[in-house]
């Protein structure tokens, strides 16, 4: 890689909403990064998990939510909330769509009905209106052929102020002609704000894998649930969700109210259900909040429980919730429906104004009720296709958008521990792709999604981790499938303007062995970086060691400026020589 030095006042690529902060402090000494989240993603089961931060599949539809189902027919069906679905029709608030094709050869969409046809509304009309959350296809009634169940909740519409900020009532309503029209229930199947966000498990098509679940679970549908709200309620004037909870129901009885049980806590490896609602336990608990201090587009404290999907990837058999917050994706796995579930990935999308296609400074685009149908999950299970969206037009030239039904891959890889080392020539780059060593870059945040500037072989680029929030942690690095002997990095400084771009002392090296990552002893930086805003005005620092077989390296440390971020050119992973 060729380098040359890069000026200090070369202008950063940030927002003009870069506003001062207080400094960004730590406790750690000079050349120890402060101590890692203890709420950090971390995974036994999955050695990189790549998530992009933008989009790549759009289709021609308007809307967003698109809880989904894959019926009998092979067709999958969708419901959005507040558009026109797959068409041209009028907007409505609620609208359901059948879908034929693949994310890799094309989709097409058919609306299928809407508004008042699909589900009633039973909160007050002047202020709320329809929002679907879940659906599932499964023959009940054994006549060889699907239903189709979408559970649809009141959302607090009016007034502005109260916006999306309650849910106090939800049912599930009923199609036995594969979407065309619907019936439900005289009353709603819950109130009182208690379950009413309710997200169908995705056992495959036509809910074929639930015998999975347990012993007789081939005679079960099972729903997930939120209370108060679908996600973080901005107004506070409902408590934030912070529990899932889970349920299952007889396929015969789903619109019986009192077939229900919930997931009552577990008895050795076996679930206990109750049919009292007020005795169900959370199968998960997190509440961690994100975007505390955003010094723009605030004020912001979103808890990561929202409305999602939750999904059986049948290969590797796990369960996968994916959630989010207003600029951020959380996404679980676990081993069974009722947990435990641990918090494998993150991505941060950062804040208000993201960026579209067409703007030079790069492409970024996060999205809400993140699903992965399973009609879309690969056949070894670690290729599966993202659903979100998002309804801010994006910054720059074309006002994109992503609100309508828009996905992107996920690629995970399986974490083996009996992988035998990888072994590239020596001083090979391991960030390279044409070494195949399977490397998924690492970051806390990519300022415009801009990660590939990070190993692109150009200088001249660089990316920022700028977020407005005042961050005591960067980190920049890889993760690898299997174990790579290294004995050095090599990393390009970006520029630093006034309010940051550069680590405040040395940073440190972390490697990941065995999955597990801690700071690396013994490691000289040449030539010396100094701490602050001059780290800008050398080509190239190199960190070295001595030889250490490891399947993830990173640089981390404190990020300078009142701006809390750091700026990277280039970073290099060398195979030991």
């Amino acid at each position: 890689m060729t380098t040359r030095s890069r000026a200090r006042t070369a202008a950063a690529p940030l927002a003009a909403a870069a506003l001062a902060l207080g400094a960004c402090t730590s406790e750690s000494p000079t050349g120890e990064p402060p101590p890692a989240d203890p709420h950090a993603p971390t995974s036994t089961t999955f050695a990189t998990i790549d998530i992009p931060y933008h989009s790549s599949v759009a289709t021609d539809s308007d809307g967003d939510l698109w809880p989904a189902a894959w019926a009998d027919d092979g067709y999958l069906y969708t419901a959005n909330g507040d558009g026109r679905g797959f068409s041209t029709a009028a907007f409505a608030d609620i609208v359901v769509n059948r879908v034929d094709g693949t994310p890799e050869e094309g989709l097409t969409g058919m609306r299928l009905a809407s508004g008042a046809a699909v589900a009633p509304l039973w909160s007050d009309p002047a202020e709320y209106n329809r929002k679907p959350t879940g659906m599932v296809a499964v023959d009940g009634d054994g006549d060889g052929r699907d239903e189709l169940y979408l559970a649809v909740q009141d959302l607090r519409m009016k007034p502005a102020a109260l916006a999306f900020n309650d849910a106090p009532a939800a049912t599930i309503v009923r199609s036995d002609d594969y979407g065309r029209t619907w019936t439900w229930a005289d009353e709603p199947m819950f109130s009182d704000y208690v379950f009413t966000t309710v997200m169908f498990l995705d056992l495959g098509q036509s809910n074929g894998l639930a015998a999975a679940v347990e012993p007789g679970g081939e005679e079960y549908v099972y729903a997930y649930g939120l209370d108060n709200n679908w996600r973080d309620s901005f107004s506070d004037t409902v408590p934030d969700p912070v529990d899932l909870y889970l349920a299952r129901v007889p396929a015969s009885s789903i619109q019986d109210r009192s077939a229900w049980e919930f997931f009552a806590g577990a008895e050795g490896e076996a679930p206990r259900w109750s049919a009292e609602i007020e005795e169900r336990v959370a199968v998960l608990h997190d509440e961690r909040r994100v975007y505390q201090d955003l010094s723009v587009d605030g004020p912001r404290s979103s808890t990561v429980i929202s409305q999602g999907g939750i999904v059986y990837d049948a290969p590797i058999d796990r369960y996968l919730y994916t959630s989010w917050t207003e600029f951020t994706w959380e996404l679980y796995e676990s081993s069974a429906p009722w947990g435990p579930w641990e918090l494998f990935a993150r991505r941060d999308f950062g804040p208000y104004p993201w960026y579209g296609a067409e703007n030079p400074a790069g492409w970024v685009n996060g999205g809400y009720a993140v699903t992965t149908p399973s009609k879309f999950i690969s056949a070894d299970g670690l290729h599966l296709w993202a659903q979100a969206n998002w309804f801010v037009g994006a910054a720059g030239p074309g006002e994109l958008t992503t609100y309508h039904y828009a996905l992107r891959p996920i690629a995970l890889t399986l974490r083996d521990p009996e992988a035998a080392p990888f072994e590239p020539e020596p001083g090979t780059d391991l960030t390279d792709p044409a070494t195949g060593s399977g490397a998924v870059v690492v970051d806390t945040h990519a300022r415009y999604g801009n990660i590939g500037a990070l190993t692109d072989d150009n200088p001249t680029t660089a990316v920022s981790s700028w977020n407005g929030t005042s961050k005591l942690r960067d980190q920049w690095g890889i993760e690898l499938p299997h174990p790579v002997v290294i004995d050095e990095v090599v990393m390009v400084p970006g520029p630093t303007p006034d309010d940051g771009g550069w680590f405040e002392g040395v940073p440190a090296v972390e490697v990941r062995i065995d999955g597990v990552w801690s700071a690396l002893g013994g490691v000289t930086v040449s030539p010396a970086y100094p701490g602050d805003a001059s780290a800008a005005d050398e080509a190239e620092y190199r960190f070295t060691f001595e030889p250490v077989a490891v399947d993830g390296v990173r640089i981390a440390g404190t990020p300078g400026g009142s701006g809390c971020y750091t700026t990277i050119a280039e970073l290099e992973v060398l195979s030991a020589g």
